[in-house]
């Protein structure tokens, strides 16, 4: 019964880091597809690779989300489906999907990078998709 009790919480424990992980993908999918500029930028790391359009460059939290802020000002989101996910070879997680919004479809692609016990969105991508979801 104590080697059940053992390898259950051995199976719980190495689980726990992708659950935390699917926590915080479903809250940055779940702001981007709201159009939640605050409750995304909460997600960033300090300075964060950002695309939106045309413009890419490395900003601040407040700047980025000052950005964000005006593109969902711009493009309301009605939804956002993650579509692909997977794992660079330097261990971050990505995940690409489709952003609807009342102007059209983007390409959204973010990458989730551990920084000590917690997950946050080092790379954002936003750009002109398909129009045919």
């Amino acid at each position: 019964m104590l080697k059940h009790l053992s390898l259950a919480l051995a199976i719980a424990l190495h689980a726990l880091p992708g659950l935390a992980q699917d926590a915080v993908k479903d809250r940055v999918v779940a702001a981007l597809g709201t159009g939640n500029s605050k409750e995304l930028a909460q997600h960033f790391i300090p300075n964060i690779d950002l695309t939106v359009g045309g413009s890419s460059d490395v900003y601040s939290k407040a700047q980025a989300e000052q950005i964000l802020r005006r593109f969902f000002d711009e493009n309301p989101p009605v939804g956002m489906v993650v579509e692909h996910q997977g794992q660079s070879k330097l261990g971050d997680q990505y995940y690409i999907g489709i952003l609807r919004s009342r102007t059209g479809h983007f390409r959204v692609t973010f990458f989730l990078k551990r920084s000590g016990d917690q997950l946050q969105v080092k790379q954002l991508r936003i750009e002109a998709g398909r129009s045919d979801h």
